[in-house]
């Protein structure tokens, strides 16, 4: 048996930072933040709301409109880069919110824009080896908290979001296909939270800081040749994918992937405009709006993309069960 996303929901913070706000305040042009970006708009988390609370909020929603009890659940799995503490992990804390089985398993993992595909992976291995029999992964950060509201880096860009996925056991050749991974760590300071954890640097300012010219770099040179590998390695093109779901970064660096890739515009997602890059959500979240808008198709292929923090990537080629 192989394994397949059954359902996603989503959980946005009600509070909104436009781009008048971010002209007004800080100093960032708004025709820049929505032509060359592509955001208009981004959710923010309430000084008060932890990441706890929005990743039980997305969890409540996938279980309700599946009618699941959260002790069916075998398998929690919660990435995030902002956990409420440093210990316990977040998904012990959702784990006892919603009173789950005490038999089911719950940890985290600590990646960013990569996570979804990560995590859809590692809970998949686990329900093929039968180790489980489903799994929900949640996707959920609040970079909101780590930035800078006056660096022009970083501010216009991230929004807070969770998302949740139910993924279930699926006939072969359904659900994911093929994948490959990769790190290169050497990056791993271009995109760094300063004094968030153990290692403190009395120089830097305990912000979240991106060198954005060397993260583009990464991404349109190391992010293809990885897709044409994986598409070579399963004899398909372009015109045997429905929809290409990258991680939704900026709009720029999306449209230089595309076009390195020579994808057709039509199949080419971008979904971003009102909440902004929400980090490892960003995947969960256009498939879910593909989802309710009736776009996918049983036998339809499907290339997932993540990449970034660390700095890591994961492709997944997924056909639609």
């Amino acid at each position: 048996m192989g394994f397949y996303i059954k359902a996603i929901e989503y959980y946005l913070p009600k509070k909104i930072i436009d781009n008048d706000y971010l002209e007004k305040e800080c100093g960032i042009d708004k025709s820049f933040t929505e032509n060359k970006v592509g955001i208009i708009e981004r959710r923010i988390a309430e000084p008060d709301e932890s990441t706890s609370q929005m990743a039980t909020e997305s969890l409540k929603q996938l279980l309700t409109n599946n009618n699941l009890d959260p002790k069916e659940i075998e398998l929690l799995i919660l990435c995030t880069q902002n956990p409420d503490y440093r210990l316990p992990t977040t998904a012990c804390i959702v784990h006892n919110n919603l009173e789950m089985n005490k038999n089911s398993l719950a940890f985290d993992i600590n990646l960013g824009c990569s996570g979804y595909v990560y995590s859809l992976v590692v809970a998949g291995s686990m329900i093929e080896t039968g180790i489980v029999n489903n799994a929900v992964i949640i996707m959920v950060d609040q970079y909101s908290k780590i930035i800078d509201y006056k660096d022009k880096n970083t501010a216009s860009i991230f929004g807070d979001a969770a998302a949740a996925t139910l993924i279930e056991k699926c006939p072969n050749g359904y659900g994911v296909i093929d994948s490959n991974f990769g790190t290169d760590g050497s990056g791993a300071f271009q995109l760094i939270a300063w004094n968030s954890g153990v290692v403190k640097n009395p120089d830097k300012a305990p912000y979240l800081f991106m060198d954005g010219k060397e993260i583009f770099k990464f991404t349109v040179t190391a992010i293809p040749p990885t897709i044409d590998q994986l598409m070579k390695k399963n004899s398909l093109s372009t015109d045997d994918i429905k929809y290409f779901i990258f991680h939704q970064a900026n709009m720029y660096m999306l449209n230089e992937i595309r076009k390195r890739l020579k994808i057709p515009t039509e199949k080419m997602i971008i979904d971003m405009k009102y909440i902004g890059n929400t980090v490892s959500a960003t995947i969960p979240i256009a498939l879910k709006n593909l989802m309710n808008n009736n776009q996918l198709l049983k036998g339809d292929l499907i290339l997932f993309s993540g990449f970034g923090v660390g700095l890591s990537w994961g492709n997944i080629i997924y056909k639609w069960f």
